[in-house]
C-alpha cells in the first residue's frame, strides 16, 4: 500500500514540473529562431563584353619526313654486285652515282648481238642506197662510221622522201633499231643511280644476293629538304597562307627551326574533320621521322571576345546579366587559347557573369552586397566591370537593440 502511494506521488511531481516549464516557455515574447545563413559580402564579378580582333597563335604538330624519298625496287633479275660503296643504311651518295649494280653480263651480250645484226644490215644497205638514193648515201655512211657497239645507239638519219623511208623499212632497219633501243632501256635498269644527293636509310639485300624483278631492295632519301605534315582545324586552315613563315621546335633537338608552308590540302579528312598542312624546313640537324611542333601567328580573329572556359555552360552558352537577372545566351566558340575560349555572338556592352557561381541558373537574380542600418552609399562603382570592388562602404554604427534573440 505504501509502494502505490510512492508511485502516484512521483507521477504528480513530474506532471507539475512539466506544467511549470510550459508556462515559462509560453511567456516568452518571441519564439527561438535559427541563425540565418551568412549573406554574400561581395557582389558577383561581372564582365562587360568588348568585341575586338584577337590574335590567336596556331599550334601544329606532326612527323617530319624527307621531301624526296624513293623506295628502290628491282625491275630486272640477277645477282647484286659488290661496289666501292656498300649498299648499307647510312651510306651517302651523290647525284648520278651508282647505288646498286646488278649483274648484267648475259643481257648485255644479247644487246651487243642485236647491234651487230643492225650493223650488218646497214652495211648491206649502203651499196643499194647509193644507187637508188645517191643524195642520202653520205648521211647513212657517216652514221655507220660513227656507230659504236658499246655505246647507246644514236637516232637514225632522217629519210629525204617517203619513197626512201619505205625503201629502208623494207630492209627491216627500223624494226631492229627500236628493238635495240628497248633493250638498251632494260639494260640501264641493271644499274640504279641516285637521282639526287642523299643517303640510304634502308638496305634489305647484301652483295651476292639473287635479286628478283619486283623485289624491294631499300630506301633512299634526300637530306636537304624535309616536310612536316600537320593536321589543323578548318577554322585555322582558313587563317593560314602558302608561303607563311613557321617556327618549328623539337623536344629532341635544341633550338628552333624556320620553315614555310608549301601546301594546304583542299579536302577535309573525313575521320578527324581536319585539314592537312605541309611545311618545308631545311637544317642538317633534322632527321627523317622526327616529331616536330610548329607555331605561327596566323591571321587575327575579327570581332570576338575571350572568356574563361569555366564560364561556358554546355560548351556553347553564357550567363548574361539583364536587369540584375541571369539569362542564358547562346555563343559560338570559334577557337581556343589555353584555358580561354574565343567566342562570338555577344554584342558590345553585354554584361556576363565573370565567375563560377554554384547557384547560377536562368532567371536567378544576382545578389548584391548587404547593407546595415544607417549605411550610406558613397558613390560606389557600377556592378559589372571585371574586378570591381563592393558598391559602397558603410558609415557610422548601428543603433538600437535587436528585436529578438539569436
Amino acid at each position: 500500500m505504501k509502494k502505490n502511494k510512492w508511485v502516484w506521488g512521483t507521477a504528480a511531481v513530474v506532471i507539475l514540473a512539466g506544467l511549470i516549464i510550459g508556462n515559462i516557455l509560453s511567456s516568452q515574447k518571441e519564439p527561438m529562431r535559427r541563425k540565418p545563413a551568412a549573406a554574400r559580402q561581395n557582389p558577383l564579378r561581372i564582365i562587360t563584353v568588348q568585341n575586338k580582333d584577337i590574335e590567336i597563335p596556331i599550334n601544329m604538330s606532326g612527323p617530319l619526313y624527307a621531301y624526296d624519298k624513293v623506295e628502290i625496287f628491282a625491275e630486272v633479275s640477277g645477282a647484286l654486285l659488290r661496289s666501292s660503296k656498300h649498299f648499307k643504311a647510312g651510306i651517302p651518295f651523290k647525284k648520278g652515282e651508282a647505288i646498286v649494280r646488278i649483274d648484267d653480263g648475259v643481257y648485255k651480250n644479247n644487246v651487243l648481238a642485236q647491234k651487230s645484226s643492225l650493223l650488218n644490215q646497214l652495211t648491206l644497205l649502203l651499196p643499194d642506197l647509193s644507187i637508188d638514193f645517191p643524195g642520202s648515201s653520205k648521211r647513212w655512211e657517216a652514221y655507220l662510221a660513227g656507230m659504236d657497239l658499246h655505246k647507246e645507239l644514236k637516232p637514225l638519219p632522217e629519210p629525204g622522201s617517203d619513197k626512201e623511208r619505205y625503201y629502208i623499212a623494207s630492209r627491216n632497219i627500223y624494226s631492229q633499231y627500236y628493238t635495240i633501243k628497248s633493250m638498251e632501256t632494260t639494260l640501264s635498269k641493271y644499274t640504279i643511280r641516285a637521282s639526287f644527293r642523299g643517303v640510304v636509310t634502308q638496305a634489305l639485300i647484301n652483295p651476292g644476293t639473287i635479286v628478283r624483278a619486283g623485289q624491294k631492295m631499300g630506301e633512299f632519301i634526300c637530306t636537304e629538304v624535309y616536310e612536316m605534315e600537320a593536321a589543323v582545324t578548318l577554322f585555322d586552315a582558313n587563317r593560314l597562307k602558302i608561303g607563311q613563315s613557321v617556327t618549328l621546335t623539337s623536344d629532341d633537338t635544341q633550338g628552333a627551326f624556320s620553315g614555310r608552308i608549301r601546301r594546304i590540302n583542299r579536302a577535309l579528312d573525313p575521320s578527324s574533320l581536319t585539314v592537312e598542312v605541309y611545311i618545308h624546313v631545311k637544317d642538317p640537324r633534322l632527321r627523317d621521322g622526327m616529331y616536330m611542333a610548329a607555331h605561327t601567328p596566323g591571321e587575327p580573329v575579327p570581332a570576338a571576345a575571350a572568356v574563361s572556359k569555366d564560364l561556358l555552360v554546355e560548351n556553347n552558352r553564357l550567363f548574361v546579366v539583364e536587369n540584375s537577372v541571369l539569362v542564358l545566351k547562346p555563343v559560338r566558340v570559334v577557337a581556343e587559347r589555353g584555358d580561354m575560349a574565343i567566342v562570338r555572338g555577344l554584342p558590345d556592352g553585354a554584361r556576363i557573369l565573370g565567375e563560377v557561381w554554384a547557384e547560377a541558373r536562368a532567371g536567378q537574380k544576382i545578389p548584391t552586397a548587404p547593407k546595415n542600418p544607417g549605411e550610406k552609399n558613397k558613390g560606389g562603382k557600377k556592378l559589372g566591370d571585371a574586378g570591381n570592388k563592393t558598391a559602397g562602404k558603410t558609415a557610422g554604427k548601428p543603433t538600437g537593440k535587436k528585436a529578438g534573440r539569436e
